[in-house]
């Protein structure tokens, strides 16, 4: 049996993400400071212009502010790549028979949604202070709040993948 587009499209994406979410993690451990031990989760978190211009100074001071840049645009390439792969993963698992499977996969194509959407809105925000090297109250505060829904969305994706997997093996194996 052939695998459709969308089977395709995860197998690919969704461990490609994987491989990127590393790479943005080991691209941020530099930035993790004495002046910003939380790094950029610090910079994440931080919900006020003036944490955020005084995170941003404590980079620029220690020739950090390249890595910052690089740091955040990786994360926008890590969310589209590991976004999409949950997408798919999603789409993939609501074509099969199996009940179990098609609710996942609705559950997983939902949480994607929410984790790209969350996830673009807090980096995007991340990335406009940094280039402006300015905080911005709006941009801060939706950073700040957008965080935990978007930790949570890619829990729901990372947890749900996996679970979908398991219960298509184990569909497969009782077959």
């Amino acid at each position: 049996m052939t695998e459709s587009a969308n089977w395709q499209r995860f197998r690919i994406l969704w461990p490609a993400g994987l491989v990127a979410f590393a790479l943005v993690i080991w691209l941020g451990f530099p930035l993790a400071i004495e002046g910003v031990p939380g790094g950029i989760l610090a910079h994440q978190a931080a919900g006020s212009a003036f944490q955020v211009d005084m995170i941003q100074r404590a980079w620029s001071l220690a020739g950090l502010y390249e890595r910052a840049l690089l740091s955040m645009i990786g994360d926008i390439v890590f969310i589209t790549i590991y976004g999409l792969g949950s997408w798919y993963g999603g789409l993939a698992f609501m074509e099969a028979d199996d009940k179990r499977l098609k609710r996942l996969g609705m559950l997983l194509v939902g949480a994607a949604i929410v984790f790209i959407a969350t996830d673009y809105a807090e980096t995007f925000s991340q990335i406009i202070q940094l280039w402006q090297m300015r905080g911005s109250d709006t941009l801060a505060s939706l950073a700040a709040t957008v965080r935990p829904v978007k930790v949570v969305a890619w829990v729901i994706t990372f947890v749900g993948i996996l679970a979908a997997l398991v219960v298509r093996r184990n569909s497969r194996k009782s077959a």
